[in-house]
């Protein structure tokens, strides 16, 4: 598996056109700011829907909105069965749990301190790529986790008056993790054999429904039904943002560029959560959440720039 990794990934790399960079960077940040939208919105939409039915109508209008591009553009095709084996995988990890786990935590504690420990994603994407595909251990990578680290410590003490707890913090951060880790490896294996956007949105969507369809036993006990149309205009306004656009956006930029390349770019996402969840949610965050946010964010520029030298 590691040989595999490591050999896709440096094929890509040699194919990779160094006059379609630009292009990516464009890409990286449009991808980053869709994200940051729909991770904003997650706090009013689970205030009014419960993470089960945020998630169910939030793939569904992705999974129809993939299909309708795909049909238009006749970018729809079978994928091998090794590309739809690493969307499923990054499916899985990214929005059935990575996102459950996120709408969990936005319940617990402040949009700006939750948003900012899931926005660690580049940092464990790079990590996952050291300890999945077996890439070198930098010592830029133990440094940005350090201030990762230290970030979060500002974030989580930042608002005496509300704080972040302890779960809270800890949903969050497992959501960075499993975000950046389907966002390095299995996506990008997958787009490197080839598999078109529409095509990968189309069976990411599938396989999140079904995820989330099977789970609804275990987790419809803590997680009791709550449904109203405000709730479900975030869902949509998050589905077409986030599990579409966003998704859309990076894949692109993937098949141009390296990941590791676009990393610094992707990491942005954390900037635009937090401007949009104090402009658009009114909350204020105190000095040392903003020296937090500072701090998170230089670990993962850190680490994502380590990764190009």
């Amino acid at each position: 598996m590691c040989r595999e990794a490591r050999t896709l990934h440096g094929l890509a790399e040699h194919k990779t056109n160094q006059a379609y960079v630009p292009m990516a960077f464009i890409f990286a940040i449009a991808a980053a700011a869709a994200w940051g939208v729909a991770m904003t919105v997650a706090k009013p939409g689970a205030r009014h829907l419960d993470p089960i039915t945020f998630l169910r109508f939030r793939w569904v209008i992705a999974l129809l909105i993939a299909l309708i591009y795909g049909l238009l553009t006749n970018s729809l095709a079978l994928p091998s069965p090794a590309a739809a084996g690493f969307v499923v995988i990054g499916s899985l990890l990214n929005a059935v749990i990575g996102w459950t786990l996120y709408l969990v935590a936005m319940q617990r504690a402040p949009a700006y301190q939750i948003t900012a420990l899931a926005s660690t994603a580049p940092l464990w994407g790079v990590l996952g790529a050291i300890l999945i595909v077996g890439e070198p251990l930098r010592w830029t990578a133990l440094a940005a986790a350090m201030l990762v680290v230290a970030g979060a410590f500002l974030l989580v003490n930042g608002n005496h008056k509300q704080r972040s707890s302890l779960t809270g913090t800890a949903l969050a951060i497992a959501a960075g993790i499993l975000w950046g880790v389907s966002e390095t490896v299995p996506m990008k294996l997958a787009t490197t054999m080839g598999i078109t956007p529409a095509t990968s949105i189309a069976l990411f969507a599938l396989v999140a429904i079904a995820g989330n369809t099977l789970a609804i036993p275990v987790l419809r006990k803590r997680l009791p039904k709550r449904v109203s149309r405000r709730g479900l205009v975030y869902a949509g306004i998050s589905a077409v943002s986030g599990a579409f656009l966003g998704w859309f956006f990076w894949l692109n930029g993937i098949r141009l560029a390296p990941a590791s390349l676009l990393a610094p770019v992707r990491g942005s996402t954390l900037l635009f959560t937090f401007f949009f969840s104090v402009l658009f949610l009114h909350e204020r965050p105190t000095r040392r959440a903003i020296g937090g946010v500072i701090l998170v964010f230089g670990g993962v520029l850190l680490v994502s720039f380590g990764a190009i030298a």
